[in-house]
């Protein structure tokens, strides 16, 4: 059997997929679809699509519905991904955790959900014994799940070469890893015996730990392929499984916004970690805004960066200062005056000027979306990619619907060489800018209808998309250069 499946094959191929795992495909993954279960119902021997499905769902085709999934979840990824958050963990998260385990005599217990080809889990492990090297071990548990049964036995081998291992952070391979006669690195015993591996549906099987029995959940860009009630169902798992003051870290494209309203969301350095605590937080069924010019002044000296600063980020040195005045407390900038100041210089090419200004408004109120904005278009033109990135990043996790934000942080991924990074975002920026307000939306139009600019970023994101070197993943259209778990 060959050719693209039918309207009617393929909407039986999709039901049949959020059914086994949740995983849901949109129409610009069709072709791909198509060649998987083409391959499959050839190697099979299955008469039709119907047929093949039908019996991937009996008891008969538990086997092949592990191939199926195996197939729609090719996954790469690499060590240290997202250093943000790598240094929020090493710095903040991890060595509270630690000592909370140390003072109640149990062990720290993580789960990284949705593990791939194991790089996640064991980057938790070197980051783990790290701090064990500063303050003393405790017991600690780390299990690693994924859906797909090679890339765990991957995983379990340890053995690594090639992309995942270049792009690890700096001495980490010559500490932790050993090399191979053939030049590939297999992780250190000492890494190793901190992990576990376990098969896991997040769907439809339970959870390997008990309520309130894990300490910090890491799921990066897998909950981008579940529909919202997948989502949710599986948000409220981790919550269950969570500690009170228990963490959980989601991709950068990944947001609980609308989702759930029972954790915290903690600026940490340059990264955003969720924290389940035992109070309700507010709802936060809308982005969160400053709403007068009443507004409190920041302090002079802003406060020790910590996990525990829910609505404060640390400040760095600004990029510029302006003329010391008198002091007058009545006359003192609020964050909506320094992000009014900041629209100013931007919009007159004072770009070092604009991200001071929008920095400071942030710093003083981190929940300002509109301030990461101008940031990171400021910090662009100044030629500071990773700034840029790290500012737009921050805007378009707080709002998941700021399409200009989707659609700067996409063209700045695609100048730094990130394909995948820039194909997601394009196609966040299509689907969000429908119902982004005309106001935001006047200067990336520049004068064309907002149709175009939809299509245009479809297109970007089509011609974004990497191709990975397997010739099998490339007949299918499949490509995961950045980690995401490609359907």
């Amino acid at each position: 059997m060959t050719g693209v499946l039918t309207d009617d094959e393929y909407a039986a191929t999709a039901a049949t997929l959020v059914r086994l795992a949740g995983l849901v495909f949109d129409a610009s993954r069709r072709a791909a679809l198509s060649a998987i279960i083409n391959d499959r119902i050839e190697l099979t021997g299955r008469v039709s699509v119907l047929d093949y499905l039908v019996w991937v769902e009996s008891p008969a085709g538990l086997e092949e519905r592990q191939q199926l999934l195996d197939a729609v979840t090719i996954q790469e990824t690499h060590f240290y991904r997202n250093l943000p958050q790598v240094d929020a963990l090493r710095e903040e998260v991890l060595p509270g955790l630690v000592a909370r385990a140390r003072s109640a005599n149990r062990p720290l217990t993580i789960w990284s959900a949705g593990c791939s080809t194991g790089e996640e889990p064991y980057t938790l492990a070197m980051l783990v014994l790290e701090i064990f090297q500063k303050v003393g071990p405790v017991p600690v548990r780390i299990i690693a799940t994924d859906v797909s049964r090679s890339a765990l036995a991957v995983a379990r081998q340890g053995i690594y070469s090639g992309r995942t291992i270049e792009l690890a952070e700096a001495g980490a391979v010559e500490r932790w890893f050993k090399r191979q006669p053939d030049g590939a690195y297999s992780v250190g015993a000492d890494v190793r015996e901190l992990v576990e591996f376990q098969l896991n549906n997040l769907v439809t099987d339970e959870p390997p730990f008990g309520p309130g029995e894990i300490d910090l959940v890491v799921c990066r860009n897998v909950t981008i392929y579940f529909g919202r009630n997948t989502t949710q169902t599986l948000v409220n798992r981790f919550n269950r499984g969570l500690t009170e003051g228990g963490y959980l870290l989601l991709g950068h494209a990944e947001t609980l916004w609308q989702i759930s309203d029972a954790f915290s969301l903690i600026p940490v350095g340059e990264a955003f970690v969720y924290r389940k605590d035992a109070a309700p937080v507010r709802s936060r069924r809308h982005p969160p805004q400053l709403v007068s010019r009443s507004t409190p002044p920041p302090r002079s000296v802003p406060p020790k960066r910590g996990v525990r600063d829910v609505l404060r980020v640390p400040v760095r040195l600004p990029r510029w200062s302006p003329t010391p005045a008198a002091p007058t407390v009545d006359r003192t900038p609020s964050p909506l005056d320094d992000l009014a100041s900041a629209r100013i210089a931007l919009g007159q090419g004072r770009y070092e000027e604009a991200a001071s200004l929008a920095e400071r408004a942030t710093a003083a109120h981190p929940l300002l979306v509109e301030g990461y904005i101008v940031e990171g278009r400021a910090l662009a033109n100044q030629g500071d990619d990773d700034g840029a990135i790290a500012a737009l990043r921050k805007a378009v996790f707080l709002d998941p619907r700021a399409a200009h934000a989707h659609f700067l942080l996409a063209t700045t991924l695609s100048r730094v060489g990130d394909p995948a990074g820039a194909a997601l975002s394009f196609a966040a920026a299509a689907e969000t800018l429908p119902s982004a307000s005309p106001e935001t939306l006047a200067e990336l139009l520049d004068g064309r209808a907002v149709s175009d600019l939809v299509d245009l970023c479809r297109q970007l994101a089509a011609a974004a998309t990497p191709h990975q070197p397997d010739p099998v993943a490339a007949a299918a259209g499949l490509t995961d250069e950045a980690g995401w778990r490609t359907p």
